[in-house]
């Protein structure tokens, strides 16, 4: 999928170099211009293709709903058109076709590549409008890491998207499983967790943790490590910290510690539910469906930190989508832009927050009654939201998406145990490179 949704990204590319009518390759997202080279899809309303499912996607359209009945602009229409593969692609041909909705849920990999053809309305103009931006107090109230993960250094650091539904990373333990083995709790460091690993394979005979191999991951278990994945534009697959994730995940391989579940399920969470493992890495966004699946029983599981290579310098990384609106006028720009202001204000987060298990991305819901509330129930929550202040972003660089495919197919030949550790960090950062020098 991900190699898909890669050349689709350079046809775009292409198309934005090629199309006579199209805005200029060149930094195409660092100008302010409001004129409309691309057709809204709806002249009526503003479009806005979401990906929220069930219970959030009906909160997500009571919201559009309540902002349309005070907003005197075009009314925002959700529509649900997929998963963000689905997404990317209609985005893409839509690009192409030069009609597009308003504004979409994107990840920094897929903004990159709408950005080469000029498609991306920026956003530092509106949010510095004194009229209609936001204030100084707002913008310090959001995580830095929420918004600086929006700010696109091959597009003159340009805000090309706003942070929109978040979580982190974090371990997923099961305490009935630990306790089997004898272990006091879930593991602070990646030393305490391969030796936890070690002992619940020779005291229960099973393995310790089910890997779901996904390249964010990955860069948070690097994170982690105190490293970086890239570095004034430099990848850094090679360098120390690296080398000791791929190593990590060698010996949990060939100690049969752990094993990798099949590509998009989620069969780690099943075999976590179901007393078949110690550990998960996965979303904290993941932690409603899995207390429903743990019987709702807050003692049978828990949710924590990553692991640190030195917890005195903790860190994770960012997940979940942003909003990234596209220049089809400014009537249609102006709806969108209003909207994402309403979305991201403190109560409407404290509403998604706490009927979603997303997490609220500005830091003054601290100490709200109804968060705190909220929190007091799901600990778990809070722990999470306390790592918005730790949490790392992925390059958001054009070509990464081919990255992450490159990444993923390392970790599995490891876990394949096809190569050892340092041979595939050292594989992936020749690979990776070559891969970014096509852009």
């Amino acid at each position: 999928m991900k190699g898909l949704l890669w050349r689709i990204g350079i046809a775009i590319a292409l198309a934005g170099l090629t199309a006579g009518c199209g805005a200029p390759a060149s930094s195409p997202a660092a100008t302010t211009e409001t004129s409309a080279p691309f057709a809204p899809l709806n002249s009526g309303a503003a479009l806005f293709w979401d990906r929220q499912t069930t219970e959030s996607a009906a909160l997500m359209r009571a919201l559009a709903d309540e902002f349309n009945a005070g907003h005197a602009g075009l009314p925002i229409q959700v529509e649900h058109v997929g998963g963000y593969g689905e997404i990317f692609r209609k985005v893409s041909a839509s690009i192409q076709a030069r009609s597009l909705p308003a504004m979409v849920v994107s990840y920094e990999s897929m903004t990159a590549q709408y950005a080469v053809s000029g498609a991306v309305r920026p956003l530092d103009d509106l949010v510095s409008d004194p009229a209609t931006g936001l204030s100084g107090e707002d913008l310090a109230d959001f995580f830095p890491a929420v918004l600086e993960t929006n700010r696109f250094e091959d597009h003159k650091s340009a805000l090309l998207s706003f942070p929109f539904t978040k979580s982190v990373l974090m371990l997923y333990y099961n305490t009935r499983v630990l306790a089997e083995a004898g272990v006091a709790g879930p593991p602070q460091t990646w030393a305490a967790f391969l030796e936890a690993a070690r002992t619940i394979k020779a005291k229960t005979g099973k393995k310790a943790y089910a890997i779901s191999v996904d390249c964010s991951t990955l860069s948070a278990m690097i994170f982690s490590h105190g490293g970086e994945v890239m570095k004034e534009h430099v990848l850094q697959y090679d360098r120390p910290a690296a080398i000791a994730v791929f190593e990590l995940l060698e010996h949990l391989a060939r100690e049969e510690l752990a094993y990798a579940i099949p590509p998009n399920t989620f069969d780690d969470e099943v075999a976590l539910s179901n007393d078949q493992v110690a550990f998960t890495l996965r979303t904290s966004a993941g932690s409603a469906p899995l207390a429903l699946a743990m019987g709702n029983d807050a003692t049978r599981w828990g949710m924590t930190r990553i692991p640190q290579a030195d917890p005195d310098h903790p860190a994770t990384i960012l997940f979940g989508p942003n909003v990234t609106l596209f220049r089809v006028g400014q009537e249609q720009e102006a709806a969108a832009w209003n909207f994402v202001k309403f979305f991201t204000r403190k109560d409407t987060m404290i509403r998604w927050a706490t009927q979603t298990g997303y997490l609220p991305v500005r830091q003054s819901v601290a100490g709200d009654p109804v968060m705190e509330a909220y929190w007091a129930g799901q600990p778990g929550n809070r722990t999470a939201f306390d790592c918005l202040s730790i949490a790392r972003s992925e390059p958001n660089v054009a070509g990464w998406q081919q990255v992450r495919d490159l990444v993923e197919r390392a970790a599995s030949a490891v876990i394949g145990k096809l190569m050892s550790g340092r041979e595939a960090a050292l594989d992936l950062q020749q690979k990776a490179t070559a891969a970014l020098a096509e852009y």
